[in-house]
């Protein structure tokens, strides 16, 4: 099986998007499926292990993710023409979310070639504080939903709360299944501290950007200064210019910096809306870690909710819900309820349930053979 994968960025960029198309592209190509993968430049290095793997790096202007934080790159003509070619060559065209100039080109071409077409769907609707963005989105998803979700073979929704979007927003929709993104449980374990540091370690990992929250946790920093806020990620609100002495940036991580940083400290806080079931979600719970997170976000997946502490998206809830982690901070971080969130993350998302579940749906789309 020849596929053609179109995502904004490659994972160097650091979102989750990236990084869960990364990790499936490469173990899909272990599997067996040739793979040339489209993406803003700069593309990486070429795996030689991965030799059915191929990047291609296109040329995009990408302003408005400068601006507003919303990455939307546009790519140049040379970059389409290149995966014009690769399409006609193809058996199956593999889009990362509706919403993005790429994906609709993306879309068009394989139309137009005749090609089987996935949607994966990370995210819904984010809610801007900007009532012009808000409108500018809900417009987009209006149109780009309804064509390239309504004209594609099969939309993969990465969690429940982005299908119900979806599916309440076009009732039509039928073509719909759910498969949660993966996480590699043998680099997201839990160590066997012994101990805990004398200051509460609360982590953010994201992008410094409106939707995460930011807002809120430099208030929440603020107002707990017995704590070290630790915020790993970039973007246009940076939390180092907050000038507080308890407040410490990392910057953007690579993975195995980034498992090690989940051990490091005692609590995940994730105050952000317009998400799907967010990747550091799942890396923090497969590490051991507990997880604060608002009611919209622990609503993408349901059978992880024994695993998260909830709070209304309100700077009081997220200061008692702070507080009451506290006091049991303690039993939260027992190595025995550590490795239990670990288990869980194990038989729920592991990367080898994931791959399959893919491989099952190409093998549906694609009768003749998902591996020739």
């Amino acid at each position: 099986m020849k596929c053609v994968t179109v995502s904004n960025f490659f994972p160097a960029h650091q979102g989750g998007l990236e990084i869960v198309v990364g990790e499936l592209m490469s173990r899909l190509a272990a599997a067996g499926v040739t793979i040339d993968w489209f993406a803003s430049s700069p593309a990486p290095m070429a795996n030689p292990s991965l030799p059915g793997l191929r990047h291609h790096g296109v040329r995009a202007w990408n302003g408005i993710e400068d601006r507003f934080g919303l990455p939307m790159p546009f790519w140049h003509l040379k970059g389409i023409l290149a995966l014009t070619r690769a399409i006609r060559r193809s058996d199956l065209v593999f889009i990362n979310d509706c919403l993005y100039f790429s994906s609709f080109i993306a879309w068009l071409l394989a139309r137009a070639c005749g090609k089987k077409i996935v949607v994966l769907q990370h995210i819904d609707e984010i809610p801007f504080k900007s009532t012009f963005l808000r409108i500018v989105m809900k417009a987009a998803y209006g149109v780009a939903g309804r064509i390239v979700l309504g004209g594609s073979d099969r939309v993969v929704f990465c969690s429940h709360k982005v299908s119900a979007y979806f599916t309440r927003r076009f009732k039509w929709l039928k073509n719909t299944t759910i498969i949660q993104n993966g996480v590699d449980t043998s680099l997201f374990c839990p160590d066997e501290r012994t101990s805990l540091a004398p200051r509460p370690r609360i982590l953010f990992a994201g992008r410094f950007v409106e939707r995460k929250g930011l807002d809120l946790l430099r208030q929440l920093a603020r107002n707990f200064p017995g704590c070290d806020w630790i915020f790993a990620g970039w973007g246009v609100m940076n939390p180092g210019r907050w000038q507080l002495k308890n407040v410490h940036v990392k910057g953007r991580l690579d993975r195995q910096a980034m498992a090690a940083l989940y051990r490091d400290c005692d609590l995940l806080l994730l105050p952000s809306v317009g998400e799907g079931f967010p990747l550091v979600v799942q890396e923090a719970i497969s590490c051991g870690l507990p997880v604060l997170v608002s009611p919209e976000t622990a609503s993408g997946d349901p059978g992880a909710i024994n695993f998260l502490m909830v709070a209304n998206l309100t700077l009081p809830a997220f200061e008692q819900a702070v507080r009451a982690f506290l006091q049991r901070r303690n039993v939260e971080l027992d190595p025995v309820v550590r490795r239990r969130r670990h288990d869980f993350a194990v038989s729920c998302w592991s990367w080898d349930v994931c791959v399959q579940r893919y491989l099952s749906l190409f093998s549906v789309i694609l009768p003749g053979g998902v591996v020739r």
